[in-house]
């Protein structure tokens, strides 16, 4: 597939911006601001504040027992386990799909049954990086596992060749793993039957989402800026690009190109203080307004939308359309680099404001772009989270196994894994440009 070209001046501006930090880059361009999810070499390295947490924390692990056919299965994920799929796919709004159930054997060993079997587990699905895990994507999910595993009941992850076990003993409760699938895709976790039963004190928490974080919109509607802490732009930063223009101010853009997943993306989180039927606006400004078949995906109360855009020449506000919305968060609106198709040069789409316009008989028309045109507004399945049925059985190695193998995760040597050298600080300096979802 056809992969967007890196123009040099934007790879000079992140590159001097992760390297120095705080210090300011030649030329002063501030792109610190932006919320960026990037990828780092190497495998999960779980920081010391988290491993320090974790040590704190306690859950025995409870396997599945022997594989006896499939009269031994549970049928069903359990009722904590699906509560907590679901807060995960709603708080993290980079994971793309979430797999649960599945009656079977762990792989590798027909003679145990799958913690999948039980109703206990879960594959938290992420795109991966140019064919590797997406550490800034998946590590803060299993950091947060980590450092609350005691209150969910999290006995046991796998992400990115790397385990944590919470029955493992302090210091020593993180290891390297060697199992056949080395889990680059996807986070594994496993819940003790406490927390499967959702009786464990995080079931019965608050648990506020992080777009509860935003400000919410007022009845009559709002704008959502791209600088706010609702919005969050994800793949690698070298595709992105700022500009000083736009609505406010300043503006994201990135390429279009040929494939049939996202590289970079982006989302508004929609938070209103009053639910009902609100015009959906998106701005967009010559000349970062191109692609002829932009992709966007609004999720409006339990409802999901597809809308493909031609952009061209569009200057001004885009109304996407018209929907029924829900009070509160939990609705977004994102927007996706890819298409099927073939995409020429320079297909450029724009990330800036969002705008809600609540719809009623006294409403006044704001003035929009006519160079826009809304191709298709397609309702989708909702999002369940779980949209493989049965379960993947390629995706678990479950290597927790009983009697003398005890919790041994693979390959049981530990040891530092931290990026060295100039990739090192570089990677790290990526990190601290992102600010908190």
């Amino acid at each position: 597939m056809a992969r967007k070209l890196l123009q040099e001046p934007d790879m000079r501006r992140f590159i001097c911006s992760a390297t120095l930090l705080l210090a300011a880059c030649a030329g002063g361009e501030d792109v610190g601001k932006v919320d960026f999810a990037l990828s780092q070499p190497g495998p999960w390295d779980i920081p010391a504040e988290t491993l320090a947490i974790g040590d704190t924390q306690h859950v025995s692990y409870t396997g599945a027992g022997p594989w006896v056919g499939s009269s031994g299965c549970g049928g069903s994920l359990l009722s904590g386990t699906a509560e907590l799929r679901d807060w995960l796919g709603a708080a993290y709004p980079q994971v793309t799909h979430i797999g649960g159930y599945s009656c079977r054997a762990i792989n590798g060993d027909g003679t145990r049954m799958s913690v999948h079997a039980t109703g206990r587990a879960l594959d938290i699905m992420l795109p991966r990086d140019a064919g590797e895990a997406d550490n800034d994507l998946g590590d803060p999910i299993g950091n947060y596992l980590i450092e609350h595993a005691e209150e969910i009941g999290i006995q046991y992850i796998i992400w990115d060749r790397w385990t944590w076990g919470a029955a493992r003993t302090a210091g020593a409760k993180e290891r390297s793993y060697g199992g056949a699938h080395p889990h680059d895709d996807h986070l594994h976790i496993e819940l003790s039957p406490e927390a499967a039963a959702g009786e464990t004190p995080w079931f019965a928490s608050g648990r506020p989402l992080p777009e509860s974080t935003c400000d919410a919109l007022p009845p009559t509607g709002g704008t959502v800026e791209e600088t706010s802490d609702c919005f969050s732009a994800y793949g690698p930063a070298a595709y992105w690009r700022s500009e000083p223009t736009g609505h406010g101010g300043s503006l994201l853009w990135t390429n279009a190109y040929e494939n049939d997943a996202p590289s970079n993306w982006a989302r508004w989180h929609l938070n209103l203080d009053a639910g009902g039927e609100y015009a959906v606006d998106v701005w967009a400004e010559q000349p970062f307004a191109v692609h002829r078949a932009t992709r966007y995906e609004l999720r409006h109360g339990d409802v999901e939308h597809a809308i493909e855009v031609d952009l061209e020449g569009a200057m001004g506000w885009v109304r996407l359309g018209t929907f029924t919305f829900a009070p509160g968060g939990g609705q977004h609106l994102s927007v996706h680099d890819n298409y099927a198709g073939t995409v020429g040069a320079d297909q450029r789409i724009p990330a800036d404001a969002v705008r809600l316009v609540r719809v009623d008989a006294t409403m006044t028309e704001p003035p929009l772009s006519p160079a826009a045109r809304v191709l298709q507004v397609v309702e989708q399945e909702s999002h369940s989270y779980d949209p493989l049925p049965g379960g993947d059985p390629t995706l678990d190695d479950d290597p927790i196994g009983g009697g003398s193998r005890g919790m041994s995760g693979g390959c049981s040597s530990t040891g530092a894994r931290s990026p060295g050298g100039w990739w090192g600080l570089l990677a790290m300096g990526l990190i601290a440009l992102r600010r908190r979802r």
